[in-house]
């Protein structure tokens, strides 16, 4: 067995069935089982079998998305003794997705586990604190907070072989449901990143902006009389949401109109005003000082069953509907947008990821109105529905953006990334920006990859090799057309260089780029590192 490596069982080249495999002197530490949304029955699972010859020594939840729990009970019908690590909040929300999965199941007629492993699994998870290292498998590791959804971890792994950093789904950014991502204070090198990559190829808008818009968009067409289907992923999302629209209502920069939360978002809403103490501070005050339920107060108030729902749909008056599940694949939200969709008067807003085959992302596709492809209520299978409600998307995202990413994974500062969790053009996007510095590998699911760096690697970006002189590079004059691109959450410019450009072009050192109306006309080498030593001496060479 390899004594350092990675193994993507699912989640590597896609956002869906998340479950990694580390390869570890000491034994194997298995990392999530989920599904892929939108899937059903066997093809919803990640390459499980390949446990078989690799069986896992301990396991942690790194969260309670779907997409990274719900084939929990199908590892432990294999593996009944396993421990599940994860975090307080994790195993509450875990409960609830696991047991939404297997209803969803028996309504689809295939059910991957039954109740007995659904209570093992309950049974398995052991809760652990943030901060608090875990020795007790050979291998050590550490839960951090994650900040995309309460109880969130990126996990810290050591080894005899070396240390990695697991990200998992991860967010830099707060909102009204989790704080920001903990990060170290100073630069704490490891030997590899494991990062998730979903957003790698774009840089956010500010959430603040994103939120104004988001309100005026449905102030707009509530003031109309319209209705607004907000679909969304139950965990999380929904409960941020749902406190963005409440406190608009109190500021006055909605109507008041009745905001409704149905499907498994309601549960989760009710499971989120129990652990309330585990929420942001900001919110546990503001509980205590209104003395009201942090969520379901005010205009906020869940769907208790399907006759209330069926009066929700033909209502005339203007309403806020925040569903499950988000992509519009399953639950309750589609059951809405077959209603209200063909009318131009009501409003789709998506506030998360979609992926490529999900009805949401058909929608954002729609530019002058058409045909979506839905659930039918029955379960059964898809038919099409006009769309010609106002459609829009709004970026309230609970992962980092290809700013937030690269933040990370530099002040982790390893020799090698494994980019996984992201489409195709996120994870090269994110690759091209790294792999100047890092040995990057994109793995796809069941390929084996080694967690040091290989050192074949490319030079460190901006970098000659030492066998190059400072007179050499010096001589070098050449001209080309490049992109400068200004990240302003980092306050940093990022060159990057067409790919026909010899890695070595340029000396280590300090440089001053000068730009002219958004263009880069000149970069100037103003202190070069002197190759036979560390001391820095002042040059003059530039290349342009």
């Amino acid at each position: 067995m390899p004594d350092f490596s990675f193994l993507g069982l699912g989640g590597t080249d896609e956002v869906g069935a998340s479950s990694y495999l580390y390869l570890l002197t000491e034994g194997r530490l298995l990392i999530d089982a989920g599904l892929r949304p939108g899937q059903i029955g066997e093809a919803a699972l990640p390459r499980l079998e390949l446990l078989q010859d690799n069986p896992p020594d301990a396991m942690i939840l790194t969260h309670a998305h779907l997409d990274h729990v719900a084939a929990l009970p199908v590892v432990l019908r294999r593996f009944p003794s396993l421990k599940v690590y994860c975090t307080t909040a994790t195993a509450r929300l875990s409960a609830l997705t696991l047991t939404d999965t297997f209803k969803i199941g028996q309504r689809q007629g295939q059910v991957l586990f039954g109740t007995k492993d659904l209570q093992r699994s309950l049974a398995a998870l052991t809760p652990l604190p943030y901060f608090e290292r875990v020795s007790d498998h050979g291998f050590a590791f550490t839960l951090y907070p994650a900040g995309h959804l309460l109880g969130a971890a990126s996990v810290l792994i050591e080894s005899s072989a070396g240390t990695i950093f697991h990200t998992a789904d991860v967010n830099n950014v707060a909102t009204h449901v989790t704080p920001p991502a903990w990060m170290p204070g100073e630069v704490t090198p490891v030997d590899a990143v494991v990062s998730e990559s979903t957003y790698g190829d774009t840089l956010l808008p500010a959430r603040k902006e994103q939120v104004r818009s988001f309100v005026a968009a449905t102030a707009q067409t509530l003031n109309q009389g319209g209705k607004v289907l907000i679909p969304s992923f139950a965990l999380g999302r929904a409960q941020d949401i749902a406190l963005i629209l409440q406190s608009a209502v109190a500021g006055k920069q909605l109507p008041q109109v009745p905001i409704y939360l149905d499907g498994l978002t309601r549960e989760v809403t009710t499971t989120y005003e129990e652990l309330l103490p585990l929420l942001p501070e900001a919110l546990q005050n503001r509980a205590e000082s209104s003395r009201l339920p942090p969520f379901l107060s005010g205009a906020v108030q869940t769907v208790k069953d399907n006759d209330q729902r069926k009066k929700i749909i033909a209502s005339k008056g203007a309403a806020v509907v925040i569903s499950s599940s988000g992509m519009l694949h399953a639950g309750v939200s589609p059951l809405y947008a077959r209603h209200w969709l063909p009318d131009p008067d009501n409003a789709l807003f998506i506030v998360g990821y979609q992926d490529a085959e999900a009805p949401g992302r058909r929608l954002l596709e729609l530019e002058n109105g058409g045909e979506v492809l839905l659930p039918d209520p029955g379960g059964e299978g898809f038919s099409p529905v006009a769309a010609y409600s106002r459609i829009q998307r709004y970026y309230l995202s609970a992962h980092a953006d290809q700013g937030g990413l690269l933040g990370l994974i530099h002040r982790y500062d390893p020799g090698k990334v494994i980019l996984t969790h992201g489409e195709t053009a996120p994870r090269h996007a994110l690759k091209t920006f790294l792999d100047t510095k890092k040995d990057v590998a994109l793995p796809a699911a069941g390929e084996e990859v080694p967690l040091k760096d290989s050192g074949r690697r490319r030079r460190a970006f901006l970098s000659v090799p030492n066998a190059k002189t400072p007179e050499a590079v010096k001589q070098r004059h050449r001209r080309f057309a490049t992109e400068l691109n200004y990240d302003p959450k980092y306050h940093v410019l990022v060159l990057q260089l067409p790919e026909e450009i010899p890695g070595n072009l340029f000396a280590d050192g300090t440089y001053t780029v000068e730009v002219v109306r958004g263009k880069l006309t000149k970069v100037k080498l103003t202190e070069q590192q002197d190759v036979q030593g560390d001391e820095p001496s002042t040059e003059s060479g530039q290349s342009e």
